[in-house]
């Protein structure tokens, strides 16, 4: 059996969930444990970090530079890491947008704009748009902001600025319910509706089940989770958001066991 380094999330990319996000990474070295595995724990932030051999196999949620400059130099020596280095920084934002555009999965008119330069901006944004920060997920507020003119948009552009993003996406809003999930590649999928929400159909759940595995390959991603939004008059269904490794609050047991599983089961098909 191989060993296993988990790696928890940097703090200042857990603002408020650091107990929630390193829970699901602790849950999930208790599980691999239970296969018979030798799992470290250790923290993104820490300094140093210990040095794997060959047969070391990695988890991490990290999403600083120099956590995944680490992470990419163990990789280009034949480590597995999950999710790999190269997969956390397309769900980046400002890698995300072509992405996804490129392989064609169903999101909002968006574009990645400099937040120092005066751009021109499409006639949407004055119906209804959101100005995201260019990199990592919402982090604090004022990390996504709703717009309804140009002048808003662009007041936000400059906030950006103001606190060292080079780079914003703004994205049209697109109306209708905003759908949660939490996913492994191939093997597992929880959808959270909002409260009081109508259930959903079964073939929308199926539907938005494929839509974030397009993604997700798209962004060659492994452990994930997302925002879709789902118009039911028009039976449109959009994906808005994808993130690597998100803390699964909602569904952390199960989601646990079957990440888990899935790192288990890679182990075992290497032949390690």
């Amino acid at each position: 059996m191989s060993d296993y380094f988990g790696i928890t999330r940097e703090r200042v990319f857990s603002p408020g969930k650091v107990e929630a996000d390193a829970a699901v990474l602790e849950a999930v070295a208790v599980r691999l444990r239970r296969f018979g595995h030798v799992v470290s724990v250790f923290s993104g932030d820490a300094p140093t970090w210990p040095d794997p051999d060959g047969a070391t196999a990695v988890f991490t949620m990290c999403q600083g530079p120099g956590a995944l400059e680490r992470l990419s130099s163990w990789c280009a020596h034949g480590v597995r890491v999950v999710n790999s280095p190269q997969a956390i920084l397309n769900c980046h934002r400002h890698r995300t947008v072509a992405l996804l555009k490129s392989a064609g999965v169903p999101f909002p008119d968006s574009i990645l704009v400099q937040t120092d330069a005066r751009v021109s901006l499409p006639q949407w944004v004055s119906g209804g748009a959101w100005v995201k920060r260019g990199d990592v997920h919402a982090t604090e507020a004022g990390d996504v902001v709703r717009v309804d003119s140009v002048d808003a948009a662009r007041a936000a552009l400059r906030a950006f600025h103001t606190r060292g993003f080079r780079y914003a996406v703004v994205q049209q809003h697109v109306p209708g319910t905003v759908l949660k999930f939490y996913a492994v590649c191939g093997s597992f999928f929880h959808c959270v509706p909002p409260p009081a929400a109508p259930p959903l159909p079964v073939a929308v759940l199926a539907r938005l089940r494929a839509l974030g595995e397009r993604a997700a390959q798209a962004l060659e991603v492994e452990i994930y989770g997302g925002d879709c939004v789902y118009d039911a008059q028009r039976d449109a269904l959009g994906l808005i958001d994808l993130n690597d490794w998100p803390s699964y609050a909602a569904c952390r047991a199960e989601a646990a066991t079957e990440i888990a599983a899935y790192l288990h089961a890679r182990d075992v098909a290497s032949g390690k």
